[in-house]
Formats: C-alpha cells, sequence, structure tokens
C-alpha cells in the first residue's frame, strides 16, 4: 500500500492553504490510505490545542473539524523539533497522535520510495 506524507509549512498568514492541505490528507484517509502529516516552520502551532479552531479556507472547512478527522483515524501529526524549539511549542499542548519528531524522519519519509510527498 502507497504512503503518503503531506508537509506543511503554512501558518496563521495562509491558513486557507493549511487547511486545503489537511482536508486532502483527511480525504486520503478515509480512502484507507496511510497518511502522515509532517508540520515544518509556522504550521506546527496547528498541531496545538485550540489553535485550528475557527480556521476555515476559502470554500468552507473548517481545519478543527479535519484536524479531528485525522485524529479520529490515528494519523501520526509530526512536529519538526527546531521549529517546534524555536515556537516553544511543547508535546504537552499538542494533540493526541502528534510526535515531535527531528528532521532527520522527514528526510527519511522522503527518500522510502513506499511514500509519496506532498508539500504545502
Amino acid at each position: 500500500m502507497e504512503k503518503f506524507i503531506f508537509v506543511i509549512s503554512k501558518g496563521f498568514e495562509k491558513s486557507g492553504g493549511a487547511t486545503r492541505a489537511m482536508q486532502f490528507a483527511s480525504i486520503a484517509a478515509e480512502k484507507g490510505y496511510h497518511v502522515e502529516v509532517f508540520l515544518i516552520d509556522d504550521a506546527g502551532h496547528w498541531a496545538q490545542f485550540g489553535m485550528a479552531e475557527g480556521i476555515r479556507s476559502s470554500t468552507g472547512e473548517h481545519m478543527k473539524d479535519l484536524l479531528d478527522k485525522l485524529i479520529e483515524r490515528k494519523t501520526p501529526i509530526h512536529v519538526c523539533a527546531a521549529c517546534a524549539d524555536k515556537r516553544l511549542i511543547s508535546p504537552d499542548e499538542c494533540v493526541p497522535g502528534s510526535v515531535i519528531s527531528g528532521g532527520s524522519v522527514l528526510v527519511d519519509m522522503m527518500v522510502n520510495p513506499e511514500y509519496k510527498v506532498f508539500t504545502f
């Protein structure tokens, strides 16, 4: 089975695009694909409790609903360790299924032929 990694870098200033990325990740998970999300730069905040509240795409999808669907499906949500450190994001304030991961974790997935990489 193919595996998908969605790398999201869009934070609050581009929340519509970040929501769209979560939508595609959620659709892929609903279709039964192995999905993982890797949040880098300001997108790391999406893993924090409450940050997805009230965020919507231009077409009306709610970030919180999409994130909840991913959590429900036990989708791993990686938060870049260096990005989290810089933004003072700690694991205890992140949603279930979140893990602080180093860049080497992402690189290993990117070079693994089982994974398709999507960046937003």
